[in-house]
């Protein structure tokens, strides 16, 4: 595996660009331009397949930590009721 030079990983050698018109690097029609979709990382030793996958299991990962939170606040609110039922029952005891 190729270990790249670490200067070069935290160099800010960056290309002054234009102040504008076509012919500036970072404009969308440049031949040069990139288009990110999102935020996300990912490292040079995974291929599109395995990134994919990954993408597809940290995605279900979230609905269902989402799905968790929401059966939690659920269960929260049911214990709550029935803590209240508990109570009345015990009050028409007397």
């Amino acid at each position: 595996m190729d270990r790249l030079d670490i200067n070069s990983m935290y160099s800010t050698s960056h290309k002054s660009s234009q102040a504008g018109g076509s012919n500036s690097p970072n404009s969308p029609n440049s031949p040069n331009s990139v288009k990110r979709k999102g935020k996300t990382y990912n490292p040079a030793d995974i291929d599109g397949e395995s990134a994919s996958a990954l993408d597809k299991f940290r995605k279900a990962n979230r609905l269902l930590q989402k799905e968790l939170n929401e059966v939690k606040e659920e269960l929260k609110i049911e214990k709550q009721k029935t803590s209240t039922l508990d109570k009345q029952l015990k009050a028409s005891n007397f």
